[in-house]
């Protein structure tokens, strides 16, 4: 919607045949007809941008505009308005080498190796190690690009040209210099404001490939352990929850089993069928069971005659255990009559 420009025509009639209108010539550009571009307001012959151009897409844009009286017939004439597009700094700049972690070139396993430059140890000083190489898609000053050694391992030992991006050793290197420096380029345009983007690169100080490759692997072999770590620890916290599963549904059976023979079998008791369980003797390993009797005896002092009376169902069917051979053997009533009898003689 911002004003371009103002087209002026004037007629030397009078009246309506003075009155001058101004329209668009239609045309197309880049595919689009060129009223989707630019619109001309009718009565003042204002041009209207209707939209924003990009000076990357189009540069210029040339286009006819009429004016035309209110006469009859209506004369016309025409003008052609040739439009430049002056460009902004509106593209910050791009680095093609080295190639970002992220890009297509320094993905997967060759991440490892993107950026990676050798330098000899017994380089001299201004040796070229590697190049930064970067563009930007604006043009004239906006394109113009510098380069600037923003962060070094070992500060004095690296320097990059200022417009050429150009990476070379300032002094030579030492034997207590690492063997691994990482450096961090800065790229920036001269567009106001200006814009800037970064590049890292990593220069190993060996005399051979053999060598580089043996300080790469070095560096970049615990990376793959740790996911390697992470993996082995992941399975065994899954063992051991497998395991304290386990553990639970075993503990768990026992209980159900337990249940289940507790409410199949009676639980224990000292009787069996009302019988004391102090009536189980062993006799030579094997269990007899000796019911209980019990029996009256009646003694009289001037009878020698006694009574004895035995429980019904009391001894019918078990046999009196055998007395031990050191103790007497039990009296019947009878004996134990005259037994009392012959004490009673002894004591009078």
């Amino acid at each position: 919607g911002a004003l371009v420009l103002t087209v002026r025509a004037s007629d030397a009639d009078w009246g309506q045949n003075a009155r001058v209108r101004y329209r668009l010539r239609e045309g197309r550009l880049r595919g689009a007809p060129l009223s989707s571009y630019v619109s001309v307001q009718a009565e003042t012959g204002a041009l209207y941008a209707l939209r924003s151009f990009d000076y990357e897409e189009v540069r210029e844009l040339e286009l006819w505009v009429r004016a035309e009286d209110g006469g009859a017939p209506p004369l016309s004439s025409n003008v052609s308005v040739r439009l430049l597009i002056a460009d902004e700094n509106d593209n910050a700049p791009q680095v093609l080498y080295p190639p970002a972690p992220g890009s297509g070139l320094g993905s997967g396993s060759g991440s490892v190796w993107a950026g990676v430059e050798l330098a000899p140890r017994s380089a001299e000083p201004g040796a070229l190690v590697a190049k930064v190489v970067a563009v930007d898609a604006d043009a004239g000053q906006n394109a113009w690009l510098s380069y600037e050694l923003a962060k070094a391992t070992e500060p004095g030992l690296f320097r990059v040209g200022l417009h050429s991006g150009e990476v070379r050793t300032a002094r030579s290197p030492l034997a207590r210099d690492a063997a691994r420096h990482s450096l961090v380029v800065v790229v920036k345009d001269r567009g106001r404001p200006a814009l800037s983007a970064t590049a890292t690169l990593t220069v190993v100080l060996a005399e051979s490939v053999a060598e580089l490759l043996s300080e790469l692997g070095s560096n970049a072999a615990p990376a793959e352990p740790a996911g390697s770590l992470t993996r082995w620890l992941v399975l065994a916290v899954a063992a051991v929850s497998c395991l304290f599963l386990a553990f639970l549904l075993l503990l768990l059976a026992l209980r159900l089993r337990r249940w289940r023979r507790s409410r199949l079998l009676p639980p224990p008791s000292g009787t069996l069928r009302g019988v004391p369980a102090s009536h189980f003797v062993g006799i030579d390993g094997v269990r007899a069971f000796l019911r209980s009797y019990s029996h009256d005896v009646s003694l009289t002092a001037d009878s020698r005659k006694s009574q004895l009376r035995c429980a019904a169902g009391s001894c019918c069917d078990t046999l009196p255990a055998r007395p031990p051979p050191d103790e007497p053997a039990p009296l019947r009533g009878e004996d134990v009559a005259a037994h009392r009898a012959a004490d009673t003689d002894a004591l009078t």
